[in-house]
């Protein structure tokens, strides 16, 4: 007897489940929390292959939220984002306070639509291919004075290339002294950050709203932390605003504070000082650790995958005519080790999927790592084969999202990435620093990353 194909089951499951909410584990929110944080990955799986592609989690703080496993469904979800689905709303509880109102991350509707034709000048295919040269230098005048002969943990050491690269190259401040005052305030409040978020988390808006004050002022907590780094950050970007306006040579400069500085909206206004703080905030958030800690995985993976290894260095080398294969070991990079696995949506009404109604109210999540992980799309999908991208992308691949809300980054993440990899395979030969057991994926505040940081060990060429 046949068995039924994907598609078969697919529809099966949708006419068995006519319109019931869709189904999850039955345990506390408090537990699965705890089982979502520590296993990420193994325990979304999990729920994928007991519950089927759309299935429920209950989470502390925060809506019930519907996970898709599917491409099909996760691109239904993304056309809700014309009508009842707010990808903004999802994130402004836990990014507001640090991007800010005006962040296109935290928007949705008329004012999101704003700002993202703005900043889409800044982003333009063309404009940020000339940024290359300047991110591959920047890359190769910190990767020299790497130690050798002992273990180096990537992740922390290429978040300085990044934070760097984002505020020549994006910010494009020329003040040393000010680079290196940036350099001292955005780790420590990045990481601040994440334990006010641990707070917003848990408690309810409302009570936050009231408690936020009052902590703020009480010496030595994570907010009153938080709250004197991100005043002193503050006063450095707005003193770079101010003046970058003066500057001369305002029209001739290409960094992307100039270009956003330049544009104009349908009626001939300029951004104001808080939108272009709020979109600085955003790229540091959006575009620093992220991108470190793509990088920091794809060594994860390159000294664990010796054959891939081998065969991406001789082509940085020249040796092979092997166009595309750094690409391809990205784009495999992202798809097994997804740095930003979710995708959610708040539901401004109710949403037919996959055969289950989900509420108003609720969020709907495309979830990277589901979708990354079928067979279907991905044989052996466990294995790590960039071949899999030489010809082109499956629609299963979405590791900046999708719709009109995918990523608008996206180019200039490939292109750094694209950039560091050769500065660092051009003067090291990489190696595992311990065992083959491959670093767990941690979450750390909606992002993967590698459980100790991307460990290699680094010899000289």
């Amino acid at each position: 007897m046949r068995s039924p194909t994907r598609g078969e089951e697919k529809m099966r499951r949708t006419q068995r489940t006519g319109s019931r909410l869709p189904p999850g584990p039955r345990l506390p929110k408090w537990l699965q929390t705890v089982l979502a944080l520590h296993d990420p990955v193994g325990f979304f799986e999990r729920c994928r292959q007991r519950h089927g592609e759309v299935f429920r989690i209950d989470f502390i703080g925060i809506p019930p939220v519907a996970y898709v496993g599917d491409p099909d469904l996760a691109h239904e979800v993304f056309t809700t984002d014309r009508g009842i689905g707010q990808a903004g709303e999802a994130r402004k509880p836990f990014l507001e306070p640090l991007v800010g109102v005006n962040s296109l991350i935290c928007l949705d509707g008329d004012d999101w639509m704003r700002q993202r034709r703005l900043l889409g000048s800044a982003f333009h295919g063309k404009r940020i291919e000339r940024y290359r040269e300047d991110i591959a230098a920047i890359a190769a005048a910190y990767v020299r004075e790497w130690p050798t002969a002992t273990e180096i943990r990537l992740r922390p050491r290429i978040q300085v290339i990044t934070l760097e690269i984002i505020l020549r190259v994006v910010f494009g401040v020329r003040d040393t002294r000010r680079v290196e005052r940036l350099h001292e305030l955005l780790p420590p409040l990045l990481a601040s950050w994440e334990s006010v978020n641990s707070l917003i988390s848990i408690l309810p808006r409302s009570l936050w709203a009231r408690v936020e004050p009052i902590l703020a002022r009480v010496p030595r907590n994570p907010v009153a932390k938080f709250t004197d780094l991100f005043t002193e950050t503050d006063q450095v970007l707005y003193t770079e605003i101010a003046e970058r306006r003066d500057a001369d040579d305002l029209q001739d400069r290409a960094d992307i504070l100039s270009v956003l500085m330049r544009a104009r909206d349908d009626d001939g206004s300029a951004m104001t000082d808080l939108e272009l703080r709020d979109a600085l905030m955003t790229l540091i958030v959006a575009g620093h650790e992220t991108t470190a800690t793509g990088l920091a995985w794809a060594f994860e993976r390159l000294v664990r995958n010796p054959q891939v290894l081998d065969r991406l260095t001789r082509a940085i080398d020249g040796e092979d005519d092997d166009r595309g294969y750094l690409d391809a070991v990205i784009k495999e990079t992202l798809r097994t080790r997804p740095v930003g696995p979710d995708m959610p949506r708040y539901l401004t009404g109710p949403l037919e999927l996959g055969g289950y109604r989900i509420p108003a109210g609720w969020w709907v999540n495309p979830s990277a790592t589901l979708l990354h992980n079928m067979p279907d799309h991905f044989p052996d999908p466990d294995d790590f084969r960039p071949e899999r991208f030489l010809e082109e992308d499956p629609p299963a691949w979405m590791p900046f999202g999708g719709g009109r809300r995918k990523c608008l980054g996206a180019q200039l993440a490939m292109l750094e990435m694209q950039a560091v990899i050769p500065a660092i395979l051009d003067r090291y030969r990489v190696r595992m620093a311990g065992d083959d057991a491959p670093e767990k994926p941690l979450m750390r505040y909606a992002t993967l990353v590698p459980s100790q940081d991307g460990r290699i060990r680094a010899d000289r060429r």
